[in-house]
């Protein structure tokens, strides 16, 4: 066999141990081997979770031979490395993008004809949002304090005193209700220009108590006037590239930041173009990943720019600067080497 095809069908095997993965998480396998004392064999596991053996028996094989988990001599007991717990937590959550860009496969082929323009909202894909969320809320669960506030210090006391702040593009809500949750004294938006998961955010908040916080249905790249000179902090978080035209929002951000208010875009920083991302399994994944949702979520438009989440760190900063925004800091997640903290200043 040569190396070539040997490549290839690694990655063959490992797109398919990723989707026993996800369902090894969503069946709950995953958390038990996370929390069990001692390996367990199929058997246990299914007993433990009502589950069918034999079906457990073959997804935790999988996940054996995929070097996910660890199995003994015998092939019968199976366990997690406790210095490999937080990071099967963390790939666990990525697995479930897996079939979620299986489900809209049909759709996107049809989407690459010449003869169809039309893309794919998100909104269309069932359970996203509710992925997404899991990301933010099991993956990213600290970014606030890891990713978010360290790259602006300057921030924390004046959200301690009292800010306006906005996350556009805030789905469920998750970022912008522990900002909210934790700095009392500042106002807090939540926008998205989709109303269903902004109803997930206006529940959580309830839920929680949360007085310091509203929430509304916008168009990024149209916002309305009264935003003018409003927002001291303005967050986005993968949002611009997703954009039909994403310059036209960045000059509406700038429109209604207050002066030297400051402008946190997250979003994926590729450096080098294709030829520098050679075989670096984190750009394989946002080259596909693009490929199935991002590309069509912006791609509905014939002029639309059609970023995708591949369109580089480079492209990012010219944009930003156009858009008359300074880049004070740029910092990488401690989860995703990938994605960067654009620090920007009006």
């Amino acid at each position: 066999m040569s190396d070539y095809l040997k490549k290839m069908m690694h990655h063959v095997g490992a797109g398919a141990v990723m989707l026993c993965l996800s369902m090894a998480r969503e069946l709950g396998v995953v958390e038990l081997l996370l929390e069990a004392k001692q390996p367990l064999t199929s058997q246990q596991v299914a007993d433990k979770l009502n589950l069918r053996e034999r079906y457990v028996r073959e997804i935790l094989g999988a996940l054996a031979v995929g070097e996910v988990i660890s199995v003994d001599d015998t092939s019968t007991k199976f366990h997690v490395p406790e210095d490999r717990k937080q990071t099967l937590v963390t790939v666990s959550g990525f697995s479930r993008f897996m079939p979620q860009l299986g489900m809209r496969y049909n759709n996107v082929k049809d989407c690459v004809q010449q003869q169809n323009p039309a893309g794919i909202v998100y909104e269309a894909s069932p359970g996203l949002f509710s992925m997404l969320e899991d990301m933010l809320v099991i993956v990213k669960k600290d970014m606030i304090d890891t990713d978010i506030l360290p790259a602006i210090p300057q921030i924390v006391p004046k959200l301690e005193s009292g800010i306006n702040v906005v996350e556009f593009g805030c789905a469920t809500g998750v970022l912008v209700n522990k900002l909210a949750s934790r700095f009392k004294n500042s106002t807090f938006l939540g926008s998205d220009i989709t109303s269903k998961p902004l109803e997930v955010a206006r529940a959580d908040a309830n839920s929680r108590g949360i007085q310091n916080i509203s929430y509304s249905t916008d168009n990024i790249e149209n916002l309305p006037e009264k935003y003018n000179d409003s927002f001291d902090w303005i967050l986005t978080r993968f949002v611009i590239h997703d954009l039909a035209y994403p310059r036209q929002a960045l000059n509406q951000i700038y429109r209604c930041l207050k002066p030297g208010g400051i402008f946190s875009m997250i979003e994926v920083g590729l450096e080098g173009g294709i030829a520098g991302n050679i075989a670096n399994g984190t750009s394989m994944f946002y080259y596909s990943a693009s490929t199935f949702m991002c590309i069509p979520e912006s791609f509905r438009q014939p002029d639309s720019a059609a970023l995708g989440a591949t369109w580089g760190a480079s492209l990012a900063r010219e944009m930003v600067a156009k858009a008359g925004f300074t880049i004070i800091n740029e910092t990488a997640s401690h989860t995703d080497e990938k994605e960067i903290h654009f620090v920007c200043q009006k």
